[in-house]
């Protein structure tokens, strides 16, 4: 009987004891679920991904040499928690007048996201953004695409139901303008 006594009283002495501790664990975990996901510094294997996917996608953009290009990591995640690129035209884009240009930018647009989603295949890219010289500079923004639907256009674009020329418009219908004033933004 003294065996069994001295056993109860080791359990509660360490129930006791480990009782502020798990409240403790309870009321972290609940803090944490509670914080959205806004502007967590990504750690270096989530960077070193998103490095390559920029690096290759960069790569694949300068086949096309008409517009100089630059594609880099975004080193937090956004808003919506997800992790994502940036792509951006060195040159202005968006505010083009002349058709023929038009057309040369659109297309790079299109080459932009094929080349993004083919190298985030298995990653946890979770969007794309477009900018420009102009979006680099004074009010700074982007044009945000949701890998999802960019996924869904490369794969209509692979299978021939999209065609390259209607692949900017379906494109432009899905992203998002963000500034710094926006919900997306990071501040």
């Amino acid at each position: 009987m003294k065996t069994s006594q001295l056993l109860t009283a080791f359990n509660l002495t360490a129930a006791a004891c480990m009782l502020p501790v798990l409240v403790l664990v309870g009321m972290e975990s609940l803090a944490a679920s509670a914080q959205p996901p806004t502007g967590r510094v990504l750690d270096r294997v989530e960077l070193h991904a998103l490095e390559n996917i920029a690096r290759r996608a960069e790569s694949m953009m300068e086949l096309s040499n008409v517009v100089p290009t630059r594609v880099w990591p975004h080193a937090v995640t956004d808003a919506c928690g997800r992790q994502g690129i940036f792509i951006s035209s060195m040159r202005p884009l968006f505010d083009e007048k002349e058709e023929q240009l038009i057309k040369v930018k659109r297309a790079w647009v299109v080459l932009g996201l094929i080349a993004a989603v083919k190298y985030a295949e298995r990653s946890q890219l979770g969007h794309i953004a477009f900018t420009d010289a102009d979006g680099l500079q004074g009010e700074r923004c982007y044009y945000d695409l949701d890998i999802a639907p960019a996924r869904e256009i490369q794969r209509d674009l692979i299978r021939g139901r999209l065609a390259l020329e209607e692949a900017y418009d379906v494109i432009a219908s899905h992203w998002e303008k963000v500034t710094s004033r926006h919900d997306l933004a990071i501040r």
